[in-house]
């Protein structure tokens, strides 16, 4: 498979493409926990502050009411004493006189409180507690009117510092968002590795499927239980497969039979019409040219007809071979006589020393004819056809090249399948059908070997034939190394 832009190959093989299931249900499930868990996360912090700060401001409200009215039922020159019984490390207070607004006492260790306390703005600061941050400290304050009897005796002023216990809570709160981090991650694992398992019955389909590619067989489940809907999908897969064989093989027996049939009676045309050729002395020019034309058609016509019967023996593998050790210079030699008797193309052979391949002498004839034919076909006249036979220490190698129109890259996989034909244009300017190069294909393969192409629009193509070596042929002698 092809690896995409930004995903390595590790990746890749566990199923983590971008574009992938897998991928997609894990990020999607994973994103949905990490929602649900960082809302509740946030609300219960949220929560946890909130229920300290109404803790400390219900404290300080307690505190403040109580101090408020024992100092209200004390003389004023003896609201030091009730200060210092309320004091505490983390709470101060103070009273002052409302008529001189005097600072009668004021208590508790909250180190320089005391100094600080002319820039709080106390006018400013509710009845009720608020918390406000104070040089980094988190400090609760709060106003308490003394009163005795409806008259305004004076003021009390508290602070608590609640800085410890914010730090604890940010601490837990830091702790808690660490938790749920490392769970999410945790949890992402699992619900990858339940996923994985999950898909794996697709990606046995995918991977058998893969494995049938042009094998006569249908999709069949594996050993293990699948889910339902890979059950049903495999059913309709096979179902459709079975159709598609049976139409297929129709189509084959069709096509056999017709061309059986068009065969022997193009054959027989042919033989009239040669045979009137022979014996029409008394034809006219314009008579003999259009019997020509018509031999010279049907002959075409059988050759074509012949190739689609072939074709087809070779798909069955009916289509017998006689392999043996041949001589591939000489098979070079007479396939170029007969594509070109008349010399009229520059075809450049280069073999420095004898090749003998394991091979069928007839159909290694045929398959350099229509690779010769071919290379013709798509260039001008006046460009030169190379042809290059060597050996390497498994193959006996022929390259035919020839510097016409060229293939483009995304059709080189194409250009051997039955009936495909590059452009439409280039098509009706050669004519066939395009089994020229299927026929090759079978051929080659048919006699353990391989073909391949290469190719660039505009500098024409190279078609790379391999055979295998004849068993006495051990070492090469033209000095090359086998390629890939």
């Amino acid at each position: 498979m092809r690896i995409r832009h930004g995903i390595s190959p590790s990746f890749k093989q566990i199923g983590l493409e971008r574009t992938s299931l897998q991928l997609r249900l894990t990020v999607g499930i994973t994103t949905i926990a990490l929602l649900g868990i960082g809302s509740i996360g946030t609300w219960t912090a949220w929560q946890m502050r909130k229920m300290l700060v109404v803790d400390h401001k219900e404290t300080m409200a307690t505190v403040a009411t109580h101090v408020s009215q024992r100092l209200a039922k004390t003389d004023p020159d003896a609201w030091q004493p009730v200060l210092d019984e309320w004091a505490s490390p983390n709470l101060w207070l103070a009273a002052k006189r409302f008529e001189d607004g005097k600072v009668l006492a004021r208590s508790g260790p909250l180190v320089d409180f005391a100094a600080k306390m002319p820039a709080i703005p106390w006018a400013q600061t509710s009845s009720k507690p608020t918390v406000q941050r104070i040089d980094g400290r988190q400090i609760v304050l709060c106003r308490k009117p003394v009163t005795r009897a409806g008259q305004l005796l004076g003021e009390l002023y508290l602070a608590r510092d609640v800085t410890h216990d914010y730090n604890v809570l940010s601490t837990l709160i830091n702790t808690l968002l660490f938790a749920t981090l490392l769970a999410l991650a945790v949890i992402a694992g699992l619900i990858a590795m339940y996923i994985r398992r999950s898909l794996r019955p697709l990606r046995q389909m995918n991977q058998m499927a893969s494995a049938q590619v042009g094998k006569p067989q249908p999709l069949s489940l594996p050993a293990q239980p699948v889910p339902v809907e890979v059950e049903g999908f495999v059913q309709a897969m096979s179902s459709l497969y079975n159709q598609l064989s049976e139409t297929g093989e129709r189509q084959r027996q069709f096509t056999n039979s017709l061309s059986h049939e068009l065969r022997t009676s193009l054959s027989l045309i042919q033989g009239y019409v040669q045979s009137t050729l022979r014996r029409g002395d008394n034809l006219t020019p314009a008579q003999r040219e259009a019997l020509e034309i018509a031999a010279s058609e049907t002959h075409r016509m059988i050759h074509l007809l012949k190739d689609l019967l072939d074709l087809g023996r070779m798909n069955s593998g009916k289509l017998e071979l006689c392999l043996k050790p041949i001589s591939l210079n000489s098979v070079v030699e007479s396939a170029i006589e007969l594509v070109d008797p008349e010399q009229q193309r520059l075809i450049e052979v280069e073999a420095p020393a004898p090749v003998v391949a394991h091979a069928d002498m007839a159909q290694i004839s045929r398959v350099l004819m229509h690779l010769l034919k071919n290379a013709m076909q798509y260039s001008k006249p006046d460009q030169p056809i190379q042809l290059k036979l060597y050996q390497t220490s498994v193959w006996a190698v022929l390259q035919i090249r020839d510097y016409g129109c060229g293939i483009p890259a995304s059709e080189h996989s194409s250009i051997f399948d039955p009936f495909y034909r590059v452009e439409a244009s280039r098509c009706r300017s050669t004519g066939g059908i395009g089994l020229g190069l299927a026929i090759v294909k079978a051929l080659v393969e048919g006699m353990a070997g391989k073909v391949g192409v290469e190719s660039t629009p505009g500098d024409g193509s190279t078609f790379t034939v391999k055979l295998p070596l004849a068993p006495e042929v051990n070492q090469p002698k033209s000095g090359l190394h086998d390629r890939p």
